[in-house]
């Protein structure tokens, strides 16, 4: 089974690390990157553009969204998800991604039912396939 994940993060370092990170698992991950919450939320809300770029699930998308991000930060990418679908988000897992340990940052990204998990970066291996079996697989 393939398994896509899609990192939105403004840093390249960041997202070099996920797609090499995804390279050392055991399952097929394919990675899409995002520069901005902007452009990866663009993508979410048109249909046809979703499905051409992230793929069909099941399995869900595992997201792994920054928080510190230019235009659109993480905390409004979640608001305006949540906006737009609600809590009916089945097509996607999301994992905050961050470099931030602030317990402010975690409870605000916590309190959507949609979010998973929070990451402190770096990602490790044990991390990622954790996610992927938990919020990906699992179902």
């Amino acid at each position: 089974m393939s398994v896509t994940i899609a990192v939105v993060d403004d840093s390249d370092v960041d997202r070099y690390l996920v797609q090499r990170t995804a390279k050392h698992l055991d399952i097929e991950a394919r990675v899409v990157e995002y520069e901005a919450g902007d452009n990866f939320f663009a993508t979410v809300i048109d249909e046809q553009r979703r499905l051409a770029e992230l793929g069909q699930s099941p399995p869900p998308i595992l997201i792994l969204l920054d928080i510190n991000m230019p235009r659109m930060n993480g905390h409004e990418v979640l608001e305006s998800l949540q906006k737009e679908f609600g809590e009916a988000n089945n097509f996607m897992a999301i994992v905050m991604y961050s470099s931030s340990d602030y317990a402010d940052d975690k409870t605000n990204a916590m309190q959507f039912d949609f979010v998973k998990d929070y990451i402190v970066k770096p990602i490790t291996k044990e991390q990622l396939k954790g996610a992927i079996d938990r919020y990906c697989l699992a179902t």
